[in-house]
Order: C-alpha cells, then sequence, then structure tokens
C-alpha cells in the first residue's frame, strides 16, 4: 500500500427487516445491503473499492453513520465517543501501571506492598511486572 489511506463515509439506515449502507463521499451513489450488521459490513468491504474506484490494494477506512428511526443520532454518537475515550484512557492505565510496577520493583517494594499501593491484585502485579 501507498500513500494516504482514502476515507469512506456510508450511511446506514435500518429498514423494516434489513440495513442498507450508502455512501456519502463517493462518486457512486448506489449503496449494499445486508439483514444484519455483521452482513452489510461484509458487503461495504466486499464493494469499497468499487465504490471509490481505488485499487484493490489501496488501504480504504469506512467510517459508519447510522440512522434507526426512534434512536435520536446523539444517544449513539455519543455512546460510541464516550467508549473511545474509555479505551483511551484505559491504555494509557494500563502503560502507567507497568511504568509504575516496574520503578516499585526497582525501589525494592515488595509485590504484595506494591499491589497494595497501586489497589491491584498480586497477580495483577505480577502480570505487569512480567
Amino acid at each position: 500500500m501507498t500513500g494516504a489511506p482514502l476515507r469512506l463515509t456510508m450511511k446506514a439506515v435500518r429498514k423494516t427487516d434489513y440495513w442498507i449502507a450508502l455512501p456519502t463521499n463517493a462518486p457512486i451513489r448506489g449503496g449494499v445491503s445486508g439483514d444484519t450488521l455483521a452482513e452489510l459490513y461484509e458487503e461495504v468491504e466486499a464493494a469499497k473499492h468499487f465504490i471509490l474506484d481505488a485499487p484493490a490494494e489501496t488501504e480504504i477506512i469506512v467510517t459508519y453513520l447510522y440512522e434507526v428511526a426512534g434512536v435520536p443520532p446523539a444517544v449513539l454518537d455519543t455512546y460510541r465517543e464516550l467508549r473511545a475515550r474509555r479505551d483511551q484512557v484505559a491504555a494509557q492505565l494500563g502503560e502507567t501501571a507497568r511504568e509504575a510496577v516496574a520503578a516499585l520493583r526497582a525501589a525494592g517494594v515488595s509485590v504484595r506492598d506494591s499491589a497494595a499501593l497501586l489497589e491491584l491484585s498480586k497477580s495483577r502485579v505480577d502480570q505487569l511486572g512480567a
């Protein structure tokens, strides 16, 4: 793959008994459908290079906008935003915990005391120190 990846935004709309995804930023306006979101994602993956008229080796990042009757878009957007922030904080917490365990170990603090200081189990401290 060369160059920056292309981006494709698909508007996923829930119909009575299936989903349809329509590109919002592509020269082709036709969409794909699936009975479930998993099927829809597979169809989009299969069609994304065609939709953007891009070579198969081009990386394409797909973003979905969801439309479900009776569900305000802000509800889903807020959930996804908070979940992404939570995942980022969890990654930072894990790295900081590894650093803290290493520093405590280097200072000669026991696993038991390190666990108490960090409010973790002894086995978790062992895991982070490995």
